[in-house]
């Protein structure tokens, strides 16, 4: 919801701003737009791979969609543990095979298994840098292009001011300020490119990913606890606890 409303009001101002100073084709200018543009995208495709380009389009894409929800995730936890504590293992095996989330189902596979506390630890902390790892790199990659799109403005800037300055001596007072202002233009695009759309879109990424890591640490709390032996009802208590903490840290947060 925050998504579109941003976007609705980024189209809102800009429309203003547009229509408040003077028409459509004041803010137009091909070359500015073709070197603004053009070259934040060219600079992007050198800086980064294809499949990392394709994986940052996508997270973008989902920041219209809903976040996984935990709830349902832990109170798979925490049925597995009631079954565990039965030790009806047939009934764990099932539920463990019609859990949704992929870390849980390794880090209690390995419960199941007679795991050692210390190597359920190990593994799953491993998932969990490597999901921060990867979950990085699209707001990595809107970061960069944030960076990249105010200096491709500036270029284009400075071609415009080279070419007004050429025809100083042969133009009138008119032209040259028509000049000045194509020129102009591209630190707009630029500014806009990068404060509007890009870094906004990085920093949503990088809330996301704080969250999902957050919701992995709580699972793992949950798989550890039941490794070490305690009963289901302390087991809800303490995740319905640490979820509390972490609703109330995002809360804050935003």
């Amino acid at each position: 919801m925050s998504t579109s409303i941003g976007l609705i009001g980024a189209v809102a101002l800009l429309s203003f701003v547009i229509l408040h100073e003077g028409s459509d084709s004041s803010f137009v200018d091909p070359t500015g737009i073709v070197i603004v543009f053009g070259g934040t995208v060219v600079a992007g495709f050198l800086a980064f791979r294809l499949s990392e380009i394709k994986d940052a389009l996508s997270a973008a894409a989902t920041m219209f969609r809903e976040d996984h929800v935990l709830d349902r995730d832990l109170a798979d936890l925490v049925a597995f543990a009631r079954a565990t504590s039965r030790h009806s293992i047939a009934d764990a095996e099932a539920r463990l095979r019609a859990m949704r989330s992929p870390f849980l189902k390794i880090g209690l596979q390995m419960c199941l298994d007679g795991a050692s506390t210390d190597d359920i630890l190990n593994v799953m902390n491993w998932r969990v840098q490597k999901f921060a790892e990867q979950e990085g790199l699209p707001a990595r990659f809107y970061r960069t292009l944030a960076g990249f799109a105010p200096a491709f403005g500036l270029l284009a800037t400075l071609t415009g001011l080279i070419g007004m300055m050429a025809k100083l001596g042969t133009a009138d007072v008119r032209a040259v300020g028509a000049s000045m202002a194509i020129a102009l233009l591209a630190t707009f695009y630029g500014l806009i490119l990068a404060n509007l759309i890009f870094k906004p879109i990085a920093i949503k990424l990088e809330t996301r990913t704080q969250r999902r890591i957050q919701m992995l640490n709580v699972m793992l709390a949950g798989i550890v606890l039941l490794r070490v032996g305690k009963s289901p009802t302390m087991i809800q208590d303490s995740l319905d606890a640490m979820l509390r903490e972490v609703r109330d840290e995002v809360g804050n947060a935003d």
